[in-house]
C-alpha cells in the first residue's frame, strides 16, 4: 500500500503532468473593449487586440454583432465606436481574423451580461396600489373593500383581494445620481438612503440600487439583504454627466418582467444632460409601466431647472407617485420618511383580468371610491397583458 504522504506526491505529479501550459508566443486575439459579461448600452468602444502574429500576414479582422457583420479592418488599429442602444439586451460580439488566403486563423466571441428578456408578467392577478387622501392631503385609512370600484377599459372588475397599509410585498429600485454635481452631497445622501432602506425593507421585499451618471449600472441583483444594499451604496463615487431619463427607462424595463407591486425611487440633484431618450417619450413609457415612481429633486430658481422640476412631477404623477423637492440635503431624511409613510399607507386592490381581446397590449384601469368625490386617488394607469 502507498502511504498517505506518497499518495499525495503522486496526485501532485499527475496534476502537474496533465496541466497544459500555453506557450507565451502563441498567437491570440481578444476584445479589450467591451468586457465580457458586462452591460453594453449606449456608445461604447469596440477594440480588438492581437498578440504574437505578424500584421502583414493578416488580410482582415472582421467584427460580427449578434451574428451580423458590422465592420472589417484591413490594418490596425482595430477599433471603432458603436451605439448599442439605450436599454440592455442580450448581445454577442465575435471577431474573425483571416489570413491572406481568406482562411480564419483566429477567432474569439464574448457575450454581454445576460438580461432576461423572456420573463412574462404573471397577470393571473393584477396588483393595483392605491393611495386615497382628502382635499388637505391627509391619508384616508378606514376604507373597506366594498368602498372601491375598479374598471378595466371601462368595464367593472371583481375585486379578488384587498389589503390595507400596503402589506403586500414589493420590489423596489432605488436610483441614485452619482454625477459630478453630487460631490458635496453624496455622504449625506447615502446616509439618508441607508436609514430609509433599513426602516422599509422587510424579509418579504426586494430592492436593488441603481446608480447613474452618464451611464447606468447596478452592483447587485434584487435582494432583501440590507448589508448587500448598503455595500452597493458605498461604492458610489460622483463623476461624469447626468443620464437621468435613461436611468428611469432602464429601471422600468428591469421591473417590467417582475410580477407584483413595483416601486422606483429616484434621487437627483439636477437636470438631465446626457440621456438618449427624451422626457416626453419617457413619460409615455411611465404611463404604460407597472411602476409607481417617487422623485426627489433639487429646487432652484433657474429656468432650465424649473423645467426639469416639471418633468419630474409629470413622471411621478403619470405613475401614481409623488415628487419631492429639497432645498438642502438636511431635508432629505424627512422626505424619505414621507415616502415610506406613503408606501405603507397604500391600499392593495387586486383583480383577475379577463382573457379576451388582443394579448400583449396596454389595458387602462381606473379606481374610484364610492360616493366620495372629495377624495383624491393616486394609482397606476394600467398594465400590459
Amino acid at each position: 500500500m502507498i502511504d498517505t504522504g506518497k499518495k499525495a506526491i503522486w496526485i501532485f505529479l499527475i496534476m502537474v503532468c496533465s496541466f497544459q501550459v500555453i506557450p507565451a508566443d502563441t498567437p491570440r486575439v481578444w476584445f479589450s473593449s467591451p468586457q465580457n459579461d458586462d452591460m453594453w448600452i449606449r456608445e461604447k468602444k469596440i477594440e480588438v487586440r492581437l498578440q504574437n502574429i505578424d500584421a502583414k500576414k493578416i488580410r482582415s479582422v472582421e467584427i460580427y454583432l449578434d451574428g451580423k457583420f458590422i465592420k472589417e479592418f484591413k490594418s490596425p488599429p482595430y477599433t471603432m465606436t458603436y451605439n448599442f442602444g439605450q436599454l440592455p439586451k442580450n448581445r454577442s460580439l465575435r471577431v474573425l481574423v483571416k489570413d491572406i488566403h481568406k482562411i480564419v486563423i483566429l477567432e474569439r466571441e464574448i457575450k454581454s451580461y445576460h438580461f432576461d428578456d423572456t420573463r412574462i408578467v404573471d397577470v393571473a392577478q393584477v396588483v393595483v396600489p392605491v393611495v386615497v387622501t382628502d382635499q388637505n392631503g391627509y391619508y384616508i385609512k378606514d376604507l373597506k373593500k366594498d368602498d372601491f370600484v375598479i374598471t378595466e377599459e371601462g368595464v367593472i372588475q371583481e375585486i379578488t383581494y384587498f389589503a390595507k397599509k400596503g402589506k403586500t410585498k414589493f420590489n423596489l429600485a432605488l436610483l441614485m445620481d452619482i454625477s459630478s454635481s453630487m460631490k458635496d452631497k453624496i455622504g449625506d445622501v447615502k446616509d439618508a438612503a441607508k436609514i430609509f432602506l433599513e426602516a422599509l425593507i422587510s424579509k418579504n421585499d426586494k430592492a436593488i440600487i441603481i446608480m447613474f451618471n452618464h451611464e447606468v449600472f447596478e452592483d447587485t441583483d434584487f435582494t432583501n439583504n440590507i448589508d448587500e444594499l448598503i455595500n452597493s451604496l458605498s461604492i458610489a463615487f460622483p463623476f461624469g454627466a447626468t443620464a437621468l431619463y435613461d436611468a428611469i427607462a432602464y429601471s422600468i424595463k428591469l421591473l417590467r418582467g417582475i410580477p407584483g407591486r413595483n416601486i422606483i425611487i429616484l434621487f437627483s440633484d439636477g437636470e438631465d444632460n446626457s440621456s438618449y431618450i427624451d422626457p416626453y417619450s419617457l413619460i409615455k413609457k411611465v404611463e404604460k409601466s407597472n411602476c409607481v415612481i417617487y422623485s426627489i429633486g433639487k429646487r432652484t430658481a433657474f429656468f432650465d431647472d424649473i423645467r426639469y422640476q416639471d418633468i419630474l412631477k409629470n413622471i411621478s404623477v403619470s405613475s401614481g407617485g409623488i415628487t419631492f423637492m429639497f432645498d438642502d440635503v438636511s431635508d432629505i431624511p424627512a422626505i424619505y420618511r414621507e415616502i415610506r409613510r406613503d408606501i405603507r399607507a397604500k391600499y392593495i386592490v387586486q383583480f383577475k383580468p379577463k382573457k379576451k381581446g388582443k394579448l400583449k397590449r396596454f389595458r387602462k384601469i381606473t379606481v374610484k371610491v364610492k360616493g366620495k368625490k372629495r377624495y383624491k386617488i393616486r394609482t397606476i394607469k394600467g398594465y400590459y397583458y
